[in-house]
């Protein structure tokens, strides 16, 4: 009889536990959610997850050596993709924030081992070619350009271009010859 009511005492004790532990987690505040769920509700971006170089797959992990001998400060990503993406929403995705005679990258790759693309900051529009300059001003006169990523993926070199005017925004994906590849508009 004793063990059967001691029994019964370490089971309540134990689903109060679990309760409170349900509570807190019904009670978190926004300081305390993770970032990854903050930019994914606020950003509609998918998870990211900082993760060591022993947690990338090896052929992600030898490709980049190989196609980046000289990457320093290397920083591993694994980003799990959102709908608003423009990825294959069925991947999960490695990437490596990286250093290279003196420039900034970032090199994506799939949970397949397969380079995806890679993209560099670009500072103003002077940095630009010609050709997309003209496009921009043509196309969006007023705006002021929010930033630019010079991407390179496997069957072309882009530039993806975020622009504003006012509450109006624009995001081009502009070919060096100044074709708009790609455009959204909010």
């Amino acid at each position: 009889m004793k063990i059967f009511q001691l029994l019964t005492i370490v089971s309540v004790s134990g689903l109060s536990l679990i309760a409170c532990n349900d509570s807190k987690k019904e009670t978190t505040t926004p300081e305390q959610t993770p970032v990854a769920v903050v930019a994914k509700d606020a950003n509609k971006e998918g998870v990211k997850t900082e993760v060591t170089a022993e947690q990338v797959p090896d052929t992600i992990e030898l490709l980049f050596a190989k196609k980046y001998p000289k990457a320093s400060k290397t920083t591993w990503m694994k980003y799990e993709p959102v709908e608003s993406d423009d990825m294959k929403m069925d991947d999960q995705y490695y990437y490596a924030v990286f250093n290279s005679e003196g420039a900034d990258y970032t090199a994506w790759y799939n949970n397949r081992g397969e380079w995806v693309k890679t993209s560099t900051r670009v500072t103003g529009n002077a940095n630009l070619p010609d050709a997309v300059n003209k496009t921009i001003n043509a196309q969006y006169p007023g705006y002021t350009i929010v930033e630019i990523d010079k991407e390179n993926d496997k069957d072309m070199d882009m530039y993806e271009i975020e622009l504003k005017n006012g509450d109006k925004k624009a995001k081009l994906k502009i070919l060096p010859n100044g074709e708009v590849f790609k455009r959204k508009e909010k």
